[in-house]
């Protein structure tokens, strides 16, 4: 891509992860490794979202849903789910990235936390694994 420059970005956001065992994985996560659970919501689909802070490093948002399986090849299956970026301005990514013939595979969409309103997309790397560019407006 040449021309125009990207809008910025501010830092890696989360690092999505689907698990089958929500509650081992928060364990793990939060009591052993001493992540603290920043936020938590349950999405239309049953899917439980459970997001933990890494400090400065953004955040591990947990996937949870006990359908999960560790050797699906289709979205369905356990481990890595998807890299976000934590970005100010959702709407001039989409412009940029429309711009440069990169397609929106998902989004854009805005989905409300308990601290947080998001405003969130999706693209697909060269080998199609998912990126999402990701702002939060925390709430008063």
């Amino acid at each position: 891509m040449t021309g125009e420059a990207p809008p910025p970005i501010l830092q890696a956001e989360h690092v999505g992860i689907r698990v089958r065992d929500l509650d081992a994985a928060v364990a793990f996560y939060r009591d052993l490794l001493g992540l603290p659970e920043f936020d938590r919501v349950v999405t239309a689909t049953g899917t439980t979202l459970v997001l933990l802070e890494m400090g400065t490093a953004g955040h591990v948002e947990l996937v949870g849903r006990p359908d999960f399986d560790p050797r699906a090849d289709s979205g369905n299956r356990a481990g890595i789910h998807h890299l976000a970026m934590r970005v100010p301005d959702l709407d001039a990514w989409v412009a940029y990235l429309r711009a440069k013939g990169v397609a929106i595979t998902a989004g854009p969409t805005t989905m409300e936390w308990t601290t947080a309103t998001a405003k969130l997309c999706f693209v697909a790397d060269p080998e199609g694994n998912p990126v999402e560019f990701f702002e939060r407006r925390p709430k008063a």
